[in-house]
């Protein structure tokens, strides 16, 4: 009598007792049914009953179908390609022939588990040495899938040449096939050649020209396929939608979210995913939020996921953070998305308790969100978070990259921490030519001008070429440290040599190496010649040369196009005045002042700021509002004191107001800069720098005398000013008293 077919590996073992108990079981037909129903219960990423199955099979007698069924169970059971290998192999050393669905399950199985390049050609070497050209249509197109899921198009496109019969299968997976690994015009023409255009093909098209970025293909591809008459299903409208997104061709989405509506398509988490994306991207968040409402709410967290970020990406981070406290489930994308959002509206706290959260969940930090958020403590100077992420990298909660081992160098940099910047770049394995911008762009940001030569000669021994930004960072160090015949060199090396045509930073940095270095004339030939008009950083560091360098009819030249284009930039006019000072020109410098007046211009207030114990300490010229000011105090008369026992002189030209030598030179001594460092040497322990944030540039009075500080106190100071970073140690400077 026939046995009944199970449903479910719980009914299949029930058959097997039974089987087994009525000595059924090595009766061929019975053995068969068995071990077929039970390859069909098995569930994808079911090892444990593969296991089962394939204990089943080595009991039973030997036969084609029997092996054909325990290959289609590891194929099912997402096997990785060891087990039909070793099938196949035991069916070739027993003398069971192979049949055409012995190739097809091979074949799949090599698909999912990415086999070995060499061993999927053995098997193709096989199949076409043992099979007849009646089964070429069962083969073909898993034979094709399998050389595209291993990134090989040309051995897909071959086997696909050499097949004798082509069904719709096999052109369709072809086309799938080579537009998935790149081949996109290749595919697109194949398409045209095809006997038969069906839905699967066209999607395969349109969503890999989403992916690559040709949005405007993959539209143009949408509107053929709807003009060739074949319908659109979900997976088709998800690819447009992407390609709508990237174009924010609104009207078009529009038009695709009424297609789904009137062809009633299943709606997927999927699907609603694309649409929410779609408004968000096109502009339209309130109409994401209408979709989000009536379609996402009741599922899992891809559509809560897809709204979050876009909320973030337009700004409203407080509403994201609104949903994200109404979600029951929380992914790795859903805190990626909020810790983004927070890091690019400059909100570094949130996004790092953000990410303490994440850990506490159980989730645990990629290297997405790890890179973003050393990125912030970069952007924000905040050394005391950025080694909290550097002792989670230590631990081992992210695997290390050459991206991470990027951000982390770079953050250390853009803290003032060299030395330990170097031990970052010198543990990373791998390298790559943004590695080496980023450890020579921060050398060349601490004024370690040299230095980020050495760097860059290295980077060319170890066979990278330098790009443009690579060039930046060159010639940045150049500028900040007055190196005038390297800058040159450099500068000609990347036009002549590696035919990079330079950008506005790069003759940003060759005019502020010339005005620097008093070469007024030929940074203004530049400033003509450069095929693009010169833009407020260009003419600012001319005025700051002309400062330097007492010119004060260039100086105003740059100022009139200076105040073109920020009108209301203070410092442009803080700068005329200072040179009109300067070259004792009172009635100039007068009228800077009434014209400052007149615009409601506002000279921006000098601060530095210092962290102690986790807290930022803020100070401004002759504040006196700190609880710790009598300490203060007492330490700027030590200071002082202490600075003239050594011959310091304060440089009391710079104080412009008419008042007595005594008067301005207080003035000076209540510098932000210096109260700041007098609460450091008060409050750190000797062994620990004293780091400050100066929110202008410092000025030539402070620098002097921090040099000496450094000295008498046997401190490092650092100072971050507005461009740049100042290494004090032992009296000197890392600018060499070139900034």
């Amino acid at each position: 009598a026939p046995w009944p077919t199970p449903r479910s590996v719980r009914q299949a073992t029930e058959l097997h007792a039974v089987l087994t108990a009525s000595g059924r079981l090595l009766n061929q037909p019975s053995a068969a049914h068995l071990l077929n129903s039970l390859a069909s219960c098995i569930s994808p990423g079911d090892p444990l009953h593969l296991r089962y199955a394939l204990s089943l099979f080595d009991r039973m007698p030997c036969s084609t179908f029997l092996f054909d069924t325990a290959l289609r169970a590891c194929f099912r059971a997402s096997s990785g390609p060891e087990h039909p290998f070793l099938l196949y192999r035991r069916m070739r050393r027993g003398g069971v022939p192979p049949d055409a669905f012995t190739f097809h399950f091979l074949f799949k199985c090599c698909s999912r588990g990415r086999a070995h390049v060499l061993l999927c050609r053995m098997l193709h070497a096989a199949c076409f040495r043992t099979m007849l050209p009646s089964a070429v249509p069962l083969i073909a197109s898993p034979l094709i899938h399998m050389y595209a899921e291993l990134g090989l198009p040309g051995d897909a496109r071959r086997a696909f040449d050499e097949a004798s019969v082509k069904d719709a299968v096999a052109w369709t997976t072809v086309i799938s096939g080579l537009a998935k690994t790149g081949l996109l015009d290749d595919a697109r023409r194949l398409l045209a050649q095809a006997p038969a255009r069906n839905v699967v093909a066209w999607t395969g098209l349109i969503s890999a020209y989403s992916r690559a970025g040709r949005a405007a293909d993959a539209v143009d591809c949408f509107n053929r396929m709807l003009s060739d008459g074949i319908a659109p299903d979900e997976v088709t409208v998800i690819g447009v939608l992407s390609a709508c997104a990237q174009l924010k061709d609104l009207d078009f989405g529009c038009s695709l979210h009424m297609l789904v509506g009137e062809r009633r398509m299943l709606v997927s988490d999927r699907l609603v995913v694309a649409l929410i994306d779609m408004y968000a991207k096109c502009g339209n968040i309130g109409r994401a939020r209408e979709v989000f409402d009536a379609l996402g709410r009741g599922r899992g967290p891809q559509p809560w996921n897809a709204m979050i970020d876009g909320y973030c990406k337009v700004g409203h981070v407080d509403i994201a953070r609104s949903l994200f406290d109404q979600m029951e489930d929380h992914d790795i994308i859903t805190f990626n998305s909020l810790i983004t959002g927070y890091i690019h509206g400059g909100r570094l706290r949130e996004a790092l308790l953000l990410f303490t959260k994440m850990r506490r969940h159980g989730l645990r930090a990629d290297n997405f969100t790890m890179v973003g958020l050393l990125t912030a403590s970069a952007s924000l100077g905040a050394l005391p978070q950025g080694r909290a992420l550097h002792a989670c990298i230590e631990q081992r909660l992210v695997e290390r990259d050459v991206y991470l081992g990027t951000a982390l160098l770079d953050m250390y940099m853009k803290c003032g921490r060299v030395e330990e910047a170097t031990v970052a770049f010198k543990q990373m394995s791998v390298r790559d030519v943004h590695t080496w911008s980023a450890m020579i762009g921060g050398l060349a940001f601490n004024g370690m001008g040299m230095a980020a030569l050495e760097h860059f000669f290295w980077m060319k021994c170890d066979g990278f070429h330098a790009n443009s930004v690579t060039y930046i960072a060159v010639l940045t160090a150049c500028s900040h440290s007055c190196l005038l015949d390297e800058g040159r060199l450099y500068f000609d090396e990347m036009r002549l040599v590696h035919n990079i045509r330079p950008q506005i930073e790069h003759y940003g940095c060759m005019i502020d190496l010339l005005g620097r270095s008093g070469l007024l004339d030929e940074a203004m030939d530049i400033v003509r010649t450069m095929p693009m008009q010169p833009n407020a950083v260009i003419w600012g560091s001319i005025l700051s040369a002309c400062r330097v360098h007492k010119n004060v009819d260039l100086a105003r030249n740059a100022a009139n196009h200076l105040l073109k284009l920020e009108p209301a930039e203070d410092a442009v006019y803080v700068q005329m005045y200072n040179i009109y000072i300067d070259s004792r020109q009172w009635e100039d410098a007068s009228k800077i002042r009434r014209l400052m007046e007149e615009r409601g211009v506002k000279k921006t207030a000098g601060y530095s700021s210092i962290a102690v114990a986790g807290r930022v300490h803020k100070f401004i010229v002759g504040d006196r509002s700190h609880p710790r000011i009598m300490e203060i105090i007492v330490m700027m008369e030590e200071i002082r004191c202490r600075l003239k026992s050594v011959g310091y002189s304060p440089i009391t030209s710079q104080i412009t107001v008419d008042v007595d030598e005594e008067e301005k030179e207080q003035a000076l001594l209540a510098h932000s800069e210096k109260l700041a460092i007098a609460f450091g040497l008060i409050s750190l322990a000797p062994n620990l720098p004293v780091h400050i944030i100066k929110n202008l540039r410092v000025c030539e009075d402070c620098h002097s005398a921090i040099k000496l500080i450094s000295r008498l106190w046997n401190r490092e100071i650092i100072v971050r000013d507005r461009s740049r970073f100042h290494h004090f140690r032992g009296g000197a400077c890392s600018c060499n008293d070139f900034w």
